[in-house]
């Protein structure tokens, strides 16, 4: 966890994200297991003492890059919340190609397998994730159930994050994918999922 040392000042904030930056960079290279301290240190072009300033140690970085990723997916799918509810169907199938470019990025691809590796190994890790995927299925149910008034949004919801979720493991198994050849699949089949 954060120390709360300057936790609140602008140049504490921007120190931590430094921090991270720096250890996202190391852990999609090495692992969370395999990039030590020091490594994070030279990457955020800081001493290793510095960032204890900041962060307790390497696991409070791991909690606090996963708590970063989540927060940007939940702030992405609240947005979706201001859309009036008869463009809300075609919006969704339209930023698809935005989640389709995000998710098969080597970069975040390889981050989110990673910190999916870690919540196996690591419990308190896995309860992050889980309250972030309850969050994230409440939003998104509320907006099928109350601005689609669709039903059996549970099961919808979970195929469509399953459909997104799948793409961090394609994209290691196929490194060449070309995202643009699934666009018109994926649109497709989010479209059929948001039938009424």
């Amino acid at each position: 966890m954060t120390k709360t040392i300057e936790k609140n000042s602008p140049r504490a904030q921007a120190r931590c994200e430094q921090i991270l930056d720096a250890a996202t960079a190391c852990f999609v290279e090495q692992g969370f297991h395999g990039a030590g301290m020091a490594r994070i240190a030279e990457q955020a072009s800081m001493s290793a003492g510095h960032i204890y300033h900041y962060f307790d140690g390497k696991d409070a970085i791991i909690a606090a890059i996963v708590d970063r990723e989540n927060g940007l997916q939940t702030d992405k799918l609240s947005s979706f919340k201001n859309v009036p509810p008869d463009a809300l169907r075609n919006e969704l199938v339209e930023r698809a190609e935005e989640g389709v470019r995000s998710l098969t990025d080597p970069f975040k691809s390889a981050l989110s397998l990673e910190i999916i590796a870690e919540a196996q190994r690591n419990p308190a890790i896995a309860e992050r994730m889980q309250v972030h995927d309850a969050k994230v299925r409440a939003i998104f149910a509320e907006l099928l159930r109350d601005h689609l008034q669709l039903d059996n949004v549970e099961g919808r919801v979970d195929m469509l994050l399953t459909l997104f979720d799948g793409l961090a493991i394609r994209m290691l198994r196929h490194p060449d994918l070309d995202p643009v050849t699934m666009l018109p699949f994926m649109r497709a089949s989010i479209m059929s999922m948001l039938a009424a």
